[in-house]
Order: structure tokens, then C-alpha cells, then sequence
């Protein structure tokens, strides 16, 4: 083998090594990339429009202080990442929200603010007719969907729909859980299906009705 085909070869192996490493570095957006400061700006922008469309009406906001916090005093101007920021998309029938020890049964779509799901009950357009809900106990989830579900907080009833804005902080937090990365603003489609008493809650609730009478 001559020089000549020997340097050819040399070249060859370079340019093919060259060419993968474009492949891996360039032209790739990280969509993960200043992940704090850009989720921090989002939730900033998403407080700004909550507040300036506050109303109990479909396409109105809701923001609702975390149900772990404290309450304000009068004089007091909370944390805009102390707060869930929930637009209405519908509102159902139902006349009671769910307490801490209620099961909810729920149809759900959670995403990051890049658009990327990262969990879902359902795959395509909703049809509560068709897609089965899943449950959960109202406590026992994220500070967010607790404060936006609870009575006494946000007041979810069956039926309602909300796209909720959920900070880190009541979420994930700083050190994120599996597939979501910490500092993640959390965007979920909710559409609370019904609401399950823990067994034997029914009969205390019509006790205190009779009581009240």
C-alpha cells in the first residue's frame, strides 16, 4: 500500500470523526438549556396576565395562595411562586370541592413550559365520555394540585376543567422527580370527574346537616 492511499485513508478516518462530532454538538438545541431563569420568567409572565383577568367565569383566572402557607395579613403581598395560576376552561355541575382525604378521579395532560408532556391520562383531544380517569388521594399529590382542588382553596368541583400554572416550588421543587427536572414550571389540563369520599366521611357530612338544621 503507497503513501498516497495510506494519507487518503488517514483523511478519510479524520473527516468521518469530524463529521460525528457535528452531528452531536451542533445544530441541537438543549431545550433544557437556562432551564431556572427561563421557568422563573414564565411563571413572572403568567402572574401578570392571572392578575390583570381575575373572575370565577370560563377564561378567567384563579390565584390561589399554596393551602401550606400561611395566610397574608392585610398588608402583606405574597410571592408570586407562592401561588397556583388557574384559568377556567369550563365549569361543571358539581356542587362540592374535594377535601384532603377525598380520592378525586381525574383526566389529565402535564407539560413543561417548552411544550414537552412529560404525563398524561389520555392521548390526543380529551372525551371524558370515553378515556378512563385516573385517581388519586387530594392530599397526597403535589402542593399545587392540592391547592387548586381543595375546598377552602381553590374550590375545584366536579366537572370544572382548569389549566393550571404550577411555580417549582410547589412542585417539584429544586431537585425534580424522574423525568422532571428541577426548577420545572409545571402546565397541567385538569378536568376534575368526580369526587369519592373516604368511607364513612358520608355519614359525618349528613350529621352535621341534621345538626345545622
Amino acid at each position: 500500500m503507497n503513501k498516497s492511499i495510506l494519507w487518503l485513508i488517514g483523511l478519510l478516518f479524520v473527516t468521518s470523526l469530524s463529521i460525528a462530532s457535528c452531528s452531536e454538538t451542533d445544530g441541537v438545541e438543549d431545550p433544557y438549556a437556562n432551564w431556572e431563569e427561563r421557568n422563573q420568567r414564565y411563571i413572572d409572565s403568567i402572574a401578570t396576565v392571572a392578575e390583570a383577568n381575575q373572575g370565577n367565569g370560563v377564561g378567567q383566572w384563579k390565584i390561589i395562595r399554596s393551602y401550606k402557607l400561611p395566610p397574608l395579613n392585610l398588608d402583606e403581598k405574597g410571592k408570586v411562586n407562592d401561588n397556583v395560576y388557574c384559568k377556567i376552561l369550563k365549569i361543571g355541575d358539581g356542587a362540592e370541592s374535594p377535601i384532603a382525604t377525598d380520592t378525586i378521579a381525574v383526566n389529565y395532560r402535564g407539560q413543561f413550559i417548552n411544550g414537552i408532556v412529560f404525563d398524561q391520562s389520555y392521548q390526543g383531544e380529551l372525551d371524558p365520555e370515553i378515556v378512563t380517569p385516573r385517581t388519586f388521594v387530594t392530599g397526597e399529590v403535589i402542593a399545587g394540585w392540592s391547592t387548586a382542588l381543595m375546598k377552602g382553596f381553590g374550590d375545584m368541583k366536579a366537572g370544572d376543567q382548569w389549566e393550571l400554572y404550577i411555580p417549582y416550588q410547589l412542585g417539584y421543587g429544586k431537585n425534580g422527580f424522574q423525568d422532571i427536572p428541577g426548577y420545572s414550571t409545571l402546565i397541567f389540563e385538569v378536568n376534575l370527574v368526580d369526587i369519592i369520599p373516604l368511607k364513612g366521611m358520608e355519614r359525618s357530612v349528613g350529621e352535621e346537616a341534621l345538626d345545622a338544621e
